[in-house]
């Protein structure tokens, strides 16, 4: 097993595990449960990992995983939108890839 992805946001590491099983790439989460820890156990070790159980597919799920960034943009109205976003708020545009 090979470590791919940590983040101390849960939804994220959710997000990112159904991408990659949804891509036929089996994976497990470890510390999922161990958030709720903090302040009794040390932060870093209840943070989220990823894990892809197969190392030969490393490679691939670091791929799919970095299609995932998530950059800012401006929108044609001017309007600024942080990465996660695809339409605009103001004009309701669907951001161009």
């Amino acid at each position: 097993m090979k470590k791919v992805f940590t983040s101390s946001n849960i939804t994220l590491v959710s997000f990112y595990k159904t991408l990659l099983e949804d891509n036929g790439i089996a994976v497990i989460v470890k510390n999922y449960y161990l958030t709720g820890g903090v302040g009794d156990i040390p932060p870093n070790e209840c943070v989220p990992e990823l894990w892809v159980i197969d190392d030969d597919l490393l490679d691939e799920a670091m791929a799919i995983l970095s299609t995932q960034k998530q950059t800012p943009w401006v929108c044609a109205c001017g309007e600024k939108h942080g990465g996660q976003f695809v339409q605009c708020w103001k004009c309701g545009k669907i951001r161009k890839k």
